[in-house]
């Protein structure tokens, strides 16, 4: 009899950790999908930076930073074997502007990362609206890490968003974020390193 009771309380705590679980995951998508229908940026811009992901990202970038004609733009987080000659090639419209307003960042190798690299862009160049383009189901997390790391109200955020991803696929990567924002959530302060001379502590 007692062993079906501890059944029962064990039943009942995995089921109402589930539903925890559940609603919470349901705040984090409503997050990303709400996020998609806000107007983000309220002020003219001098900078843009996009986390580089996928070419809906670094589309929407360039159309701000044309958008903008005395802005520059930080592609965050390429990857070191790919040539800048190579990137300007796959957006041929925006060819000039690879020439006067963009900067290419391949030291960030994480969101963290990336974010770190575009504090110290803006504090270096003297930025003072600088917008962030990256996907939807990333954004909860770029916000967590930029008011941590940045804390500025100047910082502005677009989301992308693929239309043509399947569904599967867009679900496995909400659920990743998913976690991957818990973890962030649990981390310990030792990564909450800027001060407010911008020094990493």
């Amino acid at each position: 009899m007692l062993n079906v009771q501890k059944l029962y309380y064990f039943f009942l705590f995995v089921l109402s950790l589930l539903i925890l679980v559940l609603i919470h995951f349901n705040i984090f998508f409503s997050k990303v999908k709400n996020s998609n229908i806000e107007n983000h940026i309220k002020t003219k811009i001098d900078s843009v930076v996009v986390l580089t992901g996928d070419k809906f990202r670094i589309v929407k970038g360039l159309e701000l930073l044309s958008q903008n004609p005395d802005s520059k733009l930080l592609l965050s987080g390429v990857n070191k074997d790919i040539p800048p000659v190579e990137i300007e090639n796959a957006f041929p419209k925006y060819k000039k502007l690879f020439v006067c307003c963009i900067e290419i960042e391949s030291i960030s190798e994480n969101t963290f990362e990336n974010i770190r690299e575009t504090f110290l862009w803006i504090r270096n160049n003297g930025y003072r609206n600088t917008t962030i383009v990256t996907s939807d189901y990333h954004l909860p997390r770029v916000k967590l890490e930029s008011k941590r790391l940045i804390n500025s109200e100047n910082i502005y955020y677009v989301p992308t968003k693929n239309v043509s991803e399947e569904r599967f696929s867009r679900m496995k990567k909400l659920v990743i974020e998913y976690i991957l924002s818990l973890i962030h959530i649990s981390e310990p302060t030792r990564r909450r390193g800027i001060s407010g001379g911008g020094v990493w502590v």
